[in-house]
């Protein structure tokens, strides 16, 4: 995945409006950042052929988000695994991102018409696994400072899961979920690992059924640790 040319910047801008906002702490928000892919037809069969899409063409991936949206308007970049994963990123709504659309109305009771990026209301489904920004150092000192977000669970390992359990690992803490401007990453094609084969196989090996057992069990265990948690984004009706 590779980040347009001002991610960065569009962060670090997003994260001052975020602690301005919030009495300079540091809020425990997750930023999802709209996620591509940039489709080749036949695919690239090996990472040299890969490669050869960017050296032979500066432009191949879009840098900015006029880019982008050309890129998806001539169908050559489409949401990430939209073609075989709706679930993944669809809760993103990235044709409202494309159209612009990123921020939410102010409420009636502000006076100041504080302008805030789109927050997520709820999940169009349980498997969405977006790219996060999140915070990680406390804003506060402490003897014993404890990181703001949540590790990755090591018990998932080879190919997926991981990303998925990360997510619900948020959603269960009651963590809000807001969708960042303007900037995204988009993913440069590249052959199939070797990992995923064997995810795929599952006549031949255990990984999937592993992993999907394991993330029933995990999910049980996310729900006894947070059930008495407010504020758990729902799944829409």
């Amino acid at each position: 995945l590779i980040p347009s040319a001002d991610l960065n910047d569009v962060i670090k801008d997003n994260l001052v409006d975020q602690i301005s906002s919030n009495n300079g702490k540091v809020p425990t928000n997750a930023i999802v950042v709209p996620a591509f892919e940039r489709k080749v037809d036949p695919p690239c069969s090996n990472i040299e052929s890969c490669k050869g899409y960017l050296q032979k063409d500066p432009r191949f991936l879009p840098t900015l988000f006029n880019d982008m949206k050309e890129c998806v308007r001539d169908k050559k970049c489409i949401v990430f695994q939209s073609d075989n994963n709706w679930e993944g990123h669809h809760t993103t709504k990235t044709q409202k991102w494309l159209k612009s659309e990123w921020y939410d109305e102010p409420s009636k009771t502000d006076e100041q018409k504080t302008r805030t990026i789109r927050q997520i209301k709820c999940f169009d489904s349980l498997r969405y696994e977006p790219y996060v920004v999140l915070p990680w150092c406390p804003s506060a000192p402490s003897t014993k400072p404890q990181p703001l977000a949540p590790y990755y669970d090591e018990r998932f390992y080879g190919y997926g899961k991981n990303k998925i359990q990360h997510i619900s690992h948020l959603r269960y803490r009651g963590v809000p979920f807001y969708v960042l401007p303007r900037s995204f990453v988009v993913h440069h094609p590249h052959p199939e690992s070797n990992v995923k084969q064997v995810w795929n196989d599952r006549k031949k090996n255990k990984l999937h059924g592993e992993m999907d057992r394991l993330y029933a069990k995990y999910i049980d265990e996310l729900e006894d640790e947070y059930s008495d948690v407010k504020g758990v984004v729902p799944e829409c009706d």
